[in-house]
């Protein structure tokens, strides 16, 4: 049995948060929240995040739309990120 707990788009893991919802994470990365690492399923890319109480507040706010953050940063990162899904998509897609 799994170990990992969902809450909402985050998923509660002994590694970190993770979260596939590509504006949740460009919202985390513009908060202040480094992505520790990136991985793959079949469709969809996973971003970590650390563990922490700063997560669950972000969360919160972004979900009850009360979240600031400068917003040429948080469109610099969804570029940034989006780009890096493809890189990842496109890296795994080549090896077949």
């Amino acid at each position: 049995m799994s170990r990992d707990r969902l809450h909402g788009d985050l998923i509660c893991t002994e590694d970190g948060y993770k979260t596939c919802d590509l504006y949740l994470a460009a919202f985390f990365a513009t908060a202040g929240c480094p992505i520790k690492s990136t991985t793959r399923d079949a469709k969809k890319v996973f971003f970590l995040f650390e563990n922490n109480e700063l997560i669950e507040k972000l969360k919160s706010d972004y979900f009850l739309r009360q979240a600031k953050v400068d917003a040429l940063s948080y469109a610099d990162n969804i570029k940034s990120l989006k780009s890096l899904c493809a890189s990842i998509i496109g890296s795994r897609d080549s090896h077949r």
